[in-house]
């Protein structure tokens, strides 16, 4: 039936090259407490278990890489759907 919406999607999953990386990044930043940087590294352990729920994984070890990476995923996604 033509009238059927088709639900076209691509999912990324930014994560960082690791739990310690993103801890230094946090405690880098100086912007949060120390509470505040275990509760989001508590959160991000946890996040990090859904990964391979995505269709594509992204390691955000370098920001220029990752963002090329993504835009380049987000870009051949739409050329197959167009």
């Amino acid at each position: 039936n033509s009238n059927i919406p088709i639900c076209l999607h691509i999912s990324l999953f930014i994560q960082p090259p690791s739990i310690k990386e993103l801890r230094k990044r946090l405690t880098n930043r100086g912007t949060d407490s120390a509470e505040v940087i275990e509760n989001r590294l508590a959160k991000a352990s946890y996040e990090l278990g859904f990964a391979t729920k995505f269709d594509e994984v992204i390691v955000n070890d370098n920001l220029e890489k990752a963002e090329e990476k993504a835009l380049h995923l987000i870009q051949t996604f739409l050329k197959k759907k167009a």
